[in-house]
């Protein structure tokens, strides 16, 4: 990527300015500088920012601050749009785009690809993901074009940023059919993969450089995660070994900002949205797994059919939510020591967790590789409910939705076959390499 310019950003940062993914509250300090590349609208707005008063080296950590800021929103955003949209949460408020993207029936149009992180009925997914990949690219290329001696802590700011679009990229693979990046073709989920991993080695490298632990563990097992994605088990394998235990980076959450209120306790607990899955509430129930615990609100959401059920784990406002921890770690260990045949380490991981939790041991008889793996991604279930994996786990195992397509679904009509979200309307008619409107 080219240097940073103050007062003339490099052509693929103002591309990632102008379509559906850069609605974001960094990336739209640009918009007046990047319009007048693709229009010939000379109008000024004396409202907006000047490039060369954002971006100077004064405010680095800022911009940097904010990039983060972007993708934790969106984070925040997509576990609550990817929980509704599979088996985690379930609609229970009367409102047909709530039914459509519960029953898997979204269409591009669906707000799912436009809403922001200020709307909270309908959590943003696209655009807040695609917005959080821009910011923190173009942070990462403004430091770029700087030196240590303007700012001290350059090196380190550059593995911040690049961690988060890291981030930014794994969960819009997991979660789209198709992606598409700085209005460029759309990509594969693999394609996409792959770009996550490319900002997670230049976050390692960074990281490693300034001696930024908490970052380099982060950027680790976001690559690990990157290299489970894109099949390369013991690649992933090779980085999760390298996370201490105890290690764990929260997504902090604030009680008045809109855009940082933890939305599963809004959905759940202060506006009654949705109510978490009965597939889940009803699973181990003898055993009362800390990690999927449930309490039942006695109300009955406004779609008139669903009990409000929260999970304990976001029993706040302000609780934090993980992004990445141990656990984690340890599970994509166990998912390569099962694929090559050693069960026993395996299992020694899973129960370690199994014990943590006051479960009962794993003890498959027989031995499989298909019991075991099926075991770790009952696991992950548990140890990552509501923090953004499952909807990847889902398709990187191919498992079947549930409740499976064309069951009756209750507030009317039935389930879809849907698996992932598709490329939304908005960037499709936006991006010029794509064609406008299928």
């Amino acid at each position: 990527m080219r240097n940073f310019i103050p007062g003339k950003a490099p052509h693929s940062i103002r591309r990632a300015l102008v379509g559906a993914a850069a609605l974001s509250t960094f990336a739209a300090l640009l918009v007046s500088a990047a319009c007048r590349d693709i229009t010939s609208l000379q109008e000024s707005n004396p409202g907006t920012l000047s490039t060369t008063t954002v971006f100077v080296p004064a405010n680095a950590q800022l911009i940097v601050n904010s990039a983060q800021g972007d993708f934790e929103c969106a984070y925040n955003d997509y576990v609550v749009g990817s929980a509704l949209f599979i088996d985690e949460l379930a609609n229970a408020i009367s409102n047909s785009a709530n039914f459509d993207l519960d029953r898997r029936s979204i269409t591009p149009s669906h707000p799912y690809g436009t809403a922001n992180c200020n709307g909270q009925q309908i959590p943003g997914v696209y655009t807040p993901l695609a917005a959080a990949r821009a910011s923190n690219d173009i942070a990462v290329a403004f430091l770029q074009g700087l030196t240590d001696a303007q700012v001290p802590t350059r090196t380190k700011l550059i593995g911040v940023a690049s961690t988060y679009a890291g981030f930014s990229l794994i969960l819009l693979g997991e979660g789209s059919c198709t992606v598409a990046i700085n209005l460029g073709p759309e990509l594969t989920p693999a394609q996409v993969f792959a770009e996550a991993k490319k900002r997670f080695d230049a976050a390692v490298a960074a990281a490693t450089s300034a001696g930024d632990v908490q970052t380099l563990n982060l950027a680790l097992l976001g690559r690990a995660r990157a290299q489970l994605d894109l099949g390369d088990a013991a690649g992933a394998a090779t980085d999760a070994a390298l996370i201490p235990a105890g290690f764990v980076v929260n997504i902090g959450h604030d009680a008045t900002v809109p855009r940082r209120q933890n939305l599963v306790y809004v959905h759940t607990q202060q506006s009654n949205f949705s109510s978490v899955d009965t597939s889940i509430q009803n699973a181990f129930t003898a055993s009362m797994d800390p990690r999927i615990a449930v309490t039942s609100t006695g109300k009955i959401g406004s779609d008139g059919k669903t009990l409000i059920v929260f999970p304990n784990k976001d029993a706040a406002v302000t609780t934090p939510q993980a992004l990445a921890k141990y656990s984690e770690a340890q599970l994509i260990i166990a998912e390569n020591l099962a694929n090559t045949g050693n069960f026993a380490g395996a299992i020694a991981i899973i129960n370690t967790l199994e014990a943590a939790n006051a479960q009962p041991a794993f003890n498959p008889n027989p031995v499989t590789k298909a019991a075991v793996v099926a075991q770790i991604v009952e696991e992950r279930r548990r140890e990552f409910f509501l923090e953004g994996h499952r909807l990847g786990d889902l398709r990187r195992y191919n498992l079947p939705p549930k409740p499976a397509a064309d069951a009756p679904y209750v507030n009317g009509g039935v389930y879809a076959a849907q698996s992932c979200f598709p490329l939304p309307d908005v960037e499709r008619i936006n991006n010029p390499s794509l064609g406008g409107t299928p």
